[in-house]
């Protein structure tokens, strides 16, 4: 069924605008395991669901189960969520050349993992100090 699915996908990806062309956004892919992917949408016509649906098919990552984020972690999509599947890249922001991260959501079943959530906290502590160093620096430097 999953392989029927991803085929029905694929054929439902918009064709690929010619590069250079005007309203043409190149989209390329990071995951996490290193793979990176790559296609060109036409701004106004393609969505945000045709990128995962791109996504799921190539790629095969389930879209109910990524996000996808800008390199910088500004903007977030997740598939279904509001709005986010219908609205064309353009509405979405995106400029002509932008990178994605695919990130897997965890299921919420698989958050008895406590350990983890502790050293992240014990990380950004960490990381407040090291602020508070650099403030210091900045003050010293004015005098």
């Amino acid at each position: 069924a999953m392989e029927q699915r991803r085929a029905e996908l694929l054929d439902s990806l918009p064709d690929e605008p010619e590069a250079g062309g005007a309203g043409t956004i190149t989209i390329a892919l990071r995951f996490a395991d290193g793979r990176t992917g790559r296609r060109r949408f036409d701004a106004d016509d393609a969505t945000m669901g045709d990128v995962f649906n791109w996504v799921d098919a190539v790629f095969e990552m389930e879209r109910e189960r990524i996000e996808l984020s800008t390199m910088t972690g500004q903007k977030k999509f997740v598939f279904g969520e509001d709005g986010t599947s219908e609205m064309t890249l353009s509405d979405a922001g995106l400029g002509k050349m932008t990178g994605l991260r695919v990130t897997e959501i965890e299921a919420e079943e698989d958050t008895n993992n406590g350990d983890e959530e502790e050293e992240e906290e014990e990380e950004e502590e960490d990381d407040e100090e090291e602020d508070d160093e650099y403030d210091d620096d900045e003050e010293e430097e004015e005098l």
